[in-house]
């Protein structure tokens, strides 16, 4: 699908990207203040199902300015954080200096990464927000697969593609006050073009430049996990989120002051808005 002005999804994205680091490095928008006084930026969740993380390697696919990496690298973790965007990048980087953390940060697209990085790690972590930027889930898993040493652990926390059918405010155009589907579940190859719209973690900022999404189900995730060699451990599935991923969320808990999950009022069904898996990679028996 072409998007505007003939630029490729993944260029109009690096755009969108390095105008939405701009917009989270104002001021606490993103937490950037709380993680400087020391807070953990992680969610209970991560925390939790991926567990000690001492002495262990970590690659974060997508880190965005690298708040989760570093917060993992204070939890004992060897960390090098990878994403497109220079602008993300270059923060990363800023906020570690700052911190005085021990930390890599590399800009790359993530189907580039092995043009940019040759090494095997202990974990492999991604979370909240990733999937729906890549276009090939398949290359994702295989991704996954090819940096985990063996017996290393790769694990994702992420919106539930289920959640993923229904419509945030900006969508809502007539007043509904009613959930129901409004997005195809299943993959669409071609994607779809999103026009500039109010920044997720601000609403009041809006953003310049649009984006280009892919929707894969629970299936696609899984498979492209298998497909790579990769043996789960378990999925998860959860009936929160940390952001309001339908239009009819609201806090249903708070992790800590800043810290909340969402969910659907008492009035909804209980539905997956939040999925994790964990799962590793074999090690091999033969010499």
């Amino acid at each position: 699908m072409e998007t505007s002005g003939m630029i490729s999804p993944a260029e109009l994205n690096r755009a969108h990207w390095d105008n939405a680091t701009d917009i989270h490095a104002r001021g606490n928008v993103y937490g950037i203040e709380n993680f400087k006084a020391g807070e953990c930026r992680l969610h209970r969740v991560e925390v939790e199902e991926l567990g000690d993380v001492r002495g262990k390697s970590l690659l974060h696919l997508q880190c965005h300015f690298g708040l989760d990496t570093l917060s993992w690298a204070r939890r004992g973790a060897r960390v090098t954080g990878i994403d497109f965007s220079s602008k993300g990048i270059a923060l990363a980087t800023k906020l570690a200096r700052e911190a005085g953390i021990d930390a890599r940060f590399i800009e790359t697209d993530l189907y580039k990464l092995p043009e940019r990085l040759n090494e095997q790690f202990d974990i492999v972590f991604t979370s909240y927000g990733v999937l729906c930027w890549l276009a090939d889930i398949k290359r994702w898993g295989e991704i996954v697969a090819r940096y985990l040493k063996p017996g290393g652990t790769f694990y994702i926390v992420e919106a539930h593609p289920f959640a993923r059918v229904f419509p945030l405010d900006e969508d809502i155009k007539d007043g509904s006050t009613e959930l129901r589907p409004y997005f195809n579940y299943f993959h669409d190859p071609a994607g779809m073009h999103w026009d500039a719209n109010f920044d997720y973690a601000d609403p009041t900022a809006m953003q310049s430049v649009g984006e280009h999404c892919w929707q894969h189900t629970m299936s696609d995730v899984v498979n492209a996990l298998l497909h790579a060699g990769l043996q789960i451990e378990f999925v998860h599935e959860f009936p929160y989120c940390p952001w309001k991923v339908t239009a009819f969320c609201d806090v249903v808990e708070r992790f800590s002051s800043s810290h909340a999950y969402y969910g659907l009022p008492e009035r909804f069904p209980r539905l997956p808005l939040m999925f994790s898996i964990r799962a590793h990679k074999a090690v091999s028996t033969t010499d």
